[in-house]
């Protein structure tokens, strides 16, 4: 093992450099918003973590009482159905974890995406296709108006690709 990965290099130390004077620019009012926010956002992740881990836990409990439980039976055959019945409930019990990961990793995706339909200018799109657009984003009950705009816009998105690609092909050219 080499000791050169724990050293910093010198991109490092500019960085570190620049955090701290751009740090130390800031007013005492934008330094306890920063705070703010980072505390805000270690008790969310915290939060987080625990619901997780108790979950992990009470799965791993369950698995552990049901490997006990069939290492006491000496006779295996007379005990199927309650052999089942344990093996569905871990089943449950695991995909009801999954499930509320993904919930949870989606409603994480949704924001940014959220986010990122925010930064896109208001006369980029026509109102009726925007409106369209945040009622997907925000899972509104749409009507058949909406989903043609979202078709509309979908179909033209995909023409703009391609376009894009050409694009991209004549800039290569011109740079070379």
């Amino acid at each position: 093992m080499s000791i050169d990965k724990w050293l910093d290099d010198d991109d490092t130390i500019e960085k570190k450099k620049k955090r701290e004077e751009l740090y130390n620019s800031l007013s005492t009012e934008e330094k306890k918003d920063l705070k703010r926010k980072k505390i805000r956002d270690l008790v969310q992740k915290a939060k987080q973590t625990e619901i997780l881990s108790e979950k992990r836990k009470d799965l791993l409990n369950n698995v552990i009482a049901f490997k006990e439980w069939l290492d006491n039976r000496t006779y295996i055959k007379g005990d199927i159905e309650r052999i089942e019945t344990w093996v569905k409930n871990l089943y449950y019990i695991l995909r009801e974890n999954i499930e509320s990961q993904n919930s949870q990793h989606n409603e994480e995706k949704k924001k940014v995406q959220i986010q990122n339909f925010n930064s896109i200018p208001i006369n980029f799109l026509d109102e009726k296709t925007r409106i369209a657009l945040n009622k997907k984003l925000k899972g509104i009950n749409r009507t058949n108006s909406d989903n043609y705009y979202l078709r509309k816009l979908k179909s033209t998105v995909r023409e703009k690709i391609k376009e894009a690609e050409y694009y991209e092909i004549l800039r290569d050219i011109l740079e070379s």
